[in-house]
């Protein structure tokens, strides 16, 4: 079984409460969901986020969609993945960051194809970064996650799930996927401020901005 976990929380130091902010008339995190859900059954998909009161609203508002909900630390994210992991067992699991409204779903499936290989550890196509920020797609095999020693990690690498796989490229065995194009690396479709969603709204008002660009690569 292949899962989606939803890296998110509300204290983002730069946009507090974003997950939950209005884009295109609906909470942003609902906008994740709903093109993930294009992809991978909706019954897949899991929230993680923290355990921290300030991400109660979030964790009401999840399950008011009716999608499941884990929640661990705050600032161990690695852990916290580990541990959404054993709650939700699966084979492999996307990793998906809630600030990428305009994520295009069509992705997932370029990426899940590869889930029936035993020789890999890693599908991404952010290593090298050929995809738009906000376009990041990156899917795990479980068992080599959950035998990675989280308390031995970095600060950044607990902070960053994937991060530990890059820095250590020799120990896994990483498939990268590439658009052909590395100018597109240089774009972002990402949420990280007001003025973020401001222009994004503005520059794909139906949602699908992106399509024309994944056409391309399937």
């Amino acid at each position: 079984m292949v899962r989606v976990f939803i890296q998110a929380r509300m204290s983002s130091q730069r946009f507090p409460g974003k997950v939950l902010a209005p884009f295109n008339g609906k909470p942003l995190i609902a906008q994740v969901i709903g093109r993930l859900t294009q992809a991978i059954p909706a019954g897949a998909v899991v929230v993680a986020t923290s355990v921290e009161p300030t991400d109660d609203p979030l964790a009401a508002y999840v399950r008011e969609l009716g999608l499941a909900v884990f929640r661990g630390p705050l600032a161990n994210v690695f852990r916290r993945f580990q541990l959404c992991l054993e709650a939700y067992p699966c084979t492999w699991f996307f990793r998906i960051c809630a600030d990428s409204p305009l994520l295009q779903g069509a992705l997932l499936p370029m990426v899940l194809e590869h889930s029936q290989r035993s020789d890999l550890d890693l599908v991404t196509n952010v290593f090298p970064r050929t995809f738009p920020k906000g376009q990041s797609v990156e899917m795990l095999r479980s068992e080599t996650f959950a035998a990675i020693q989280a308390g031995l990690l970095s600060a950044e690498e607990k902070e960053h799930v994937t991060k530990y796989y890059y820095n250590n490229p020799d120990r896994f065995r990483i498939l990268n996927l590439d658009s052909g194009d590395p100018q597109l690396g240089q774009m972002s479709y990402v949420v990280d401020t007001i003025e973020d969603i401001q222009r994004l709204e503005g520059m794909a008002p139906d949602g699908d901005l992106m399509e024309k660009y994944v056409r391309r690569f399937l």
